[in-house]
């Protein structure tokens, strides 16, 4: 199954070999609410309502050095991969996200990432764009990348699971 393409005016995409079979890969990815475990600009992330892998799932995000999101899956593809809608932050507006996994081998699997948007404020959300975000979203989804890779490949969390309040 091929990873959707999103139509907006921008778009950052990226991609990684994780060197594990795909059903590995997805263990930890599934788990949409826990991605503060394994993505480094993500300080805090929980779900929003009762739904979860699933389209309609949400998540809460305290993003370090942006801001904070809520994501809400529109679409699901159970092993595959997921596309979620980010709500707005400063320039940015009407984002969507595909993650999608496609084995390569029977121990390799490729992640694609693509993160498409819009921009709002006119003139001042294309100059913050050039100037600000369009190069610390494309470190920031690289690390990402390489943070997810690490947690599969060696059980390794950047930050401690959070016990749920009893």
């Amino acid at each position: 199954m091929m990873a959707p393409h999103i139509q907006r005016q921008k778009s950052q995409t990226a991609n990684i070999i994780i060197n594990t079979n795909q059903a590995q890969v997805w263990d930890v990815l599934k788990v949409f609410n826990d991605v503060y475990t394994w993505a480094p600009g993500v300080e805090v992330s929980n779900a929003l309502g009762n739904k979860r892998q699933q389209v309609g799932a949400g998540r809460y995000c305290k993003l370090a050095d942006f801001g904070e999101i809520e994501e809400y899956i529109t679409r699901w593809e159970e092993g595959t991969g997921f596309v979620y809608n980010v709500t707005s932050l400063g320039p940015l507006t009407n984002g969507l996200s595909s993650w999608w996994l496609t084995a390569v081998e029977a121990k390799k699997t490729r992640l694609n990432v693509e993160f498409a948007y819009d921009l709002r404020y006119g003139l001042l959300g294309r100059t913050m764009h050039q100037l600000i975000m369009k190069n610390k979203l494309k470190r920031s989804l690289q690390d990402t990348l390489t943070s997810l890779k690490k947690r599969v490949e060696t059980g390794e969390m950047f930050r401690p699971l959070l016990q749920a309040a009893a």
